[in-house]
This record gives C-alpha cells, sequence and structure tokens, in this order.
C-alpha cells in the first residue's frame, strides 16, 4: 500500500492552511475531484450521510490513489465507529457533538493504541487495511499510527460549550468545531448563527483552543463565492486554522476555497502626490 501522507499536520506545521470538503455521498468519484482539484483533505460524512460503510472502504481507497487525507465523520461518540474507521484506513475521525470531558477522554482513548504512558485503548488488530492486511511492522504502524491520525471534536451544544476548558484539557484532540448551526438550536436562537450569544460562544471555544495549541476547524456553508468569503473572513479573524466547506466538492471547489479563505492584500496607495487615499 502506498505510505500515507498526513497533509493536514504537514499544512499546519508550516503554518499554512488546510483547505477540505465534506462528501456526503458515496461515490468514490467525489474523493477524486476533491484530490484532483488540489484540496488537502476530504470528510466522508456517516452522520448525516447516506455512506455504508462497504462505500467508505471504498472512498478510503479513493483518497489513497488520489494522496488527499481521509477523515471520517462517525454516527456518534461510540468508541466502536472510531475504531472502524481508523481500521478502514482514515486518517482522522470527526465525532458530534461532544459534551463533556469524560466523552472527549473515551473518543481519544479509542482513537489511539496503549503508549508507554499507559494511555489508549485502540483494540489491536495486526491485519487490518490501515496496517496493510500483515505487510507492516506492527510496532512500527502502532507508533506511526499515534503521531499521525487525528481525532476532530465537533462542539455544537450549549452544554459542551461550558465543558470546552475540560474537555480541551483531554490529551489526543488534534482539532474542535465548533458547530454553529446546532449550536444555535441549542440555545434557543433557531438558525440564527449570527446571533451574539451564538458568536461569543464560538469566540469562547476557538480561544480556548489557541490557548492550548489546538486548532480550530471552521465549517463553511455559504453557497455563493460573496457569501463564502464573508463566511470565511468570519471565522479568520476569530482565529480559525483549518477551512472545510460544506458541500460536495465540483470543479472550482478548490478555487473558490483559496480565493474565499486567503485574505486580500491591502489595496496600494498611489504615489502619485495629491492624489486623494485610496
Amino acid at each position: 500500500m502506498i505510505p500515507r501522507i498526513n497533509r493536514i499536520q504537514e499544512k499546519r506545521a508550516r503554518g499554512e492552511t488546510p483547505l477540505g470538503v465534506i462528501v456526503q455521498t458515496g461515490s468514490p468519484d467525489n474523493v477524486e475531484m476533491a484530490g484532483a482539484n488540489g484540496l488537502d483533505f476530504v470528510i466522508l460524512d456517516c452522520e448525516h450521510g447516506s455512506l455504508a460503510f462497504d462505500r467508505v472502504t471504498e472512498m478510503l481507497r479513493a483518497a489513497d490513489g488520489c494522496g488527499i487525507t481521509p477523515l471520517v465523520r462517525v454516527p456518534d461518540q461510540t468508541p466502536h465507529h472510531v475504531l472502524r474507521a481508523l481500521d478502514a484506513g482514515a486518517m482522522g475521525v470527526v465525532v458530534p457533538n461532544v459534551r463533556s470531558a469524560a466523552q472527549a477522554r473515551e473518543i481519544t482513548s479509542a482513537a489511539k493504541y496503549r503508549d508507554a504512558s499507559g494511555f489508549g485503548s485502540r483494540g489491536a488488530c495486526p491485519s487490518t487495511r490501515a496496517n496493510g492486511h500483515l505487510a507492516r511492522d506492527w510496532e512500527a504502524f502502532a507508533r506511526w499510527s499515534n503521531a499521525h491520525t487525528q481525532v476532530w471534536l465537533l462542539i455544537e451544544s450549549a452544554e459542551g460549550v461550558e465543558q470546552i476548558d475540560a474537555i480541551l484539557d483531554v490529551p489526543g484532540i488534534a482539532a474542535i468545531v465548533p458547530g454553529p448551526f446546532d449550536l444555535a438550536q441549542s440555545m434557543g436562537h433557531g438558525a440564527d448563527m449570527r446571533h451574539p450569544e451564538v458568536v461569543a460562544a464560538l469566540r469562547r471555544m476557538v480561544g480556548a483552543a489557541a490557548r492550548r495549541g489546538i486548532d480550530s476547524v471552521a465549517v463553511l456553508l455559504a453557497t455563493s463565492s460573496d457569501a463564502l468569503r464573508e463566511e470565511a473572513a468570519f471565522w479568520r479573524e476569530m482565529g480559525v486554522s483549518i477551512f472545510w466547506v460544506g458541500a460536495a466538492p465540483c470543479r472550482d471547489c478548490a478555487a473558490r476555497c483559496r480565493q474565499t479563505t486567503t485574505p486580500r492584500p491591502p489595496k496600494p496607495r498611489s504615489s502619485t502626490r495629491g492624489s486623494p487615499p485610496n
């Protein structure tokens, strides 16, 4: 099997902004399109999408073939879902609706093999697809997997916001994903993702993650380029470091994503004497 590279980790190590897309239907072509368009990662949605797990495995193969980093949004916090996704070859899991440190600890433990410190409870099987069906050295694979697979936690409830500091103190979290739509619902503001109380909660989460050196991921839901640019600016000002587009990939997805998540350079001032400032 082709050695896997976590392009999210690579870009963050260079101080760059990884860009990705979520896919909710079961076609490996969607994964290949995302990779061909230069995106860094793809999220296979087993929570809200229509993906059966055998299709997830085929989509992970497509990701390996085109060099894009695949993560799986699992249906819930059940450790077995985490195990299956990683054993199939996902480079990480996105876990929905995490509300407490106890949940976070169970999730991160399920994603990591037991290490020298005693942390980690991931079930060990040397014949999984992730380990090349017995073709790799087990000890080397386990170390590689612990270092390079990621756990992203979706925080999308008022309870999760209140517990954010305790959640983020759990070891093994690579990133949080603030979920403004569910959060607005949870806080009693319907679909108003820009309600001041919702925005304050989002800032609280992103700030708490930044203080611990943990990335925050913005989910971009706008459907037009102008609205996407405005939404990206909202998140960028807040301090997020990773962006995913909440729609299936299309031909210009990567270009639109780069254009809208990269700050525009300042307009140059005219050097002509007497001309008004721009």
